[in-house]
């Protein structure tokens, strides 16, 4: 197989799967070393396709933010930066927080939290002291709006958030105002 056919192959194997692909299983699959499949994937960018890299693997970034999904939460302080991680590790985009608060209502902030720099320039900003969490005034509860490029991605987000615990269902008044 030639290098064009093998990036083909892993633009393939990678729109195909509904969860992050790992360099070296796709090393695996086309009988090459992990340094090429490295090597594929920047010429597999430079030719244009938004094929970007996770901690558990690729995704294909086609078109970025096209599915949003509204999510509710509930951690630390000291778990903020872990909740952000999870989202941008698995493709997604962590648009904003909104809080429900019993005296002013619903306030919402944007964050636009595509990758880890963001997401720890972000926790920075908050640790420096001069700023705290909307979600400091609700003891912890919130809601984000995510996006990410598919359902299947979102899905894997929620699942994820699940896991560690953050997750939590929505309330009605959330649902209605979608």
């Amino acid at each position: 197989m030639d290098g064009q056919a093998r990036r083909n192959k892993i633009i393939d194997i990678v729109k195909k799967s509904d969860k992050p692909v790992s360099g070296t299983f796709l090393a695996e699959q086309l009988g090459v070393s992990r340094q090429v499949v490295v090597t594929d994937i920047a010429l597999i960018r430079a030719n244009g396709v938004n094929i970007i890299s996770t901690n558990r693997g690729y995704i294909i970034n086609s078109e970025s933010g096209s599915c949003k999904r509204i999510i509710k939460s509930r951690h630390t302080d000291e778990q903020i930066l872990d909740e952000l991680f999870t989202i941008v590790d698995n493709g997604g985009c962590a648009e904003n927080t909104i809080i429900n608060h019993r005296y002013y209502n619903r306030l919402e902030a944007p964050l636009n939290v595509s990758s880890r720099r963001e997401a720890k320039k972000f926790m920075e900003a908050i640790e420096s002291g001069k700023s705290k969490t909307l979600s400091s005034a609700t003891s912890g509860y919130h809601y984000h709006v995510i996006s990410a490029d598919d359902e299947a991605t979102l899905d894997i987000i929620e699942e994820e958030l699940k896991a560690k615990g953050y997750w939590l269902p929505l309330d009605d008044w959330i649902i209605q105002s979608k």
